[in-house]
């Protein structure tokens, strides 16, 4: 029996900004990502994001301090 994967919030809403500011499909920034088509704008737009989205979260994370 095949496992079910857990939908990723984060990872669905950086795909819906890729497919907005690319102007492809969701479906089609998915392909993308997964190796299925090539297009180095889709990934280059996806990785901005993933990365910038990262720094966010470590400022964030240097704000509040560790009890």
């Amino acid at each position: 029996m095949e496992k079910k994967r857990k939908r990723s919030a984060k990872l669905a809403a950086r795909v819906q900004n890729t497919a907005e500011l690319t102007g492809f499909t969701k479906d089609y920034v998915y392909a993308v990502i997964s190796g299925d088509r090539e297009n180095e704008e889709v990934m280059t737009t996806y990785m901005f994001l993933y990365e910038e989205e990262n720094k966010l979260l470590k400022a964030a994370k240097d704000l509040v301090p560790m009890v």
